[in-house]
């Protein structure tokens, strides 16, 4: 089945140029971060995720919700987090489980759109605690980034957990949601 092109509209409504901004900065953040400029990395970084609450509220408030946006969000908010950890786990190497985590909590969870499509259902919307995950990782990464080299090792340990924990409870949540979805059909 051919889909249509992409029509400028779609491609240049505000919402999709905030996701595609967001693609844009982060070489820019792991650039200036590897570089040593972990001030700049973090400056970009706390643009980008005001870019992802910024791409959501326009995308419902001018209501420009768009096949593509639905695509386009995800992947800059999951490219963006896996490199960002990946890129401090370079320093830090207390944020390896967090990492592992979260690429695990991913693939899962694209493995569960997945599931949901090929039984031609809705894959989820984001729900309240996969926000506060969301946010407590950027909270907690852009603090790690800018600020890491003043905390103990035993409290970048102990955020990379809590984060951690966080993202495998909202997975449990989704898949729980998923079981009950399937259960359904």
């Amino acid at each position: 089945m051919l889909r249509e092109p992409i029509s400028p509209k779609e491609l240049l409504c505000i919402p999709n140029m905030l996701s595609m901004l967001r693609l844009a900065l982060l070489p820019f953040v792991l650039y200036y971060y590897l570089k040593g400029e972990v001030k700049v990395a973090g400056l970009l970084l706390i643009l980008s995720a005001l870019t992802d609450v910024a791409d959501g509220f326009f995308a419902r408030r001018l209501n420009q919700i768009t096949n593509l946006g639905k695509m386009l969000d995800p992947i800059a908010d999951k490219l963006t987090q896996i490199f960002v950890a990946a890129g401090l786990c370079l320093t830090y190497t207390a944020l390896i489980p967090l990492t592992l985590v979260l690429a695990i909590k991913e693939l899962l969870m694209g493995w569960m759109g997945l599931t949901l499509l090929k039984r031609g259902k809705q894959p989820f919307s984001a729900r309240w605690w996969g926000k506060v995950a969301t946010a407590t990782f950027y909270v907690a990464v852009i603090a790690i980034m800018m600020f890491g080299h003043t905390f103990s090792r035993g409290s970048i340990w102990a955020i990379s957990l809590t984060v951690a924990l966080l993202l495998a409870h909202s997975l449990f949540r989704y898949y729980d949601m998923l079981k009950h979805q399937l259960q359904r059909s």
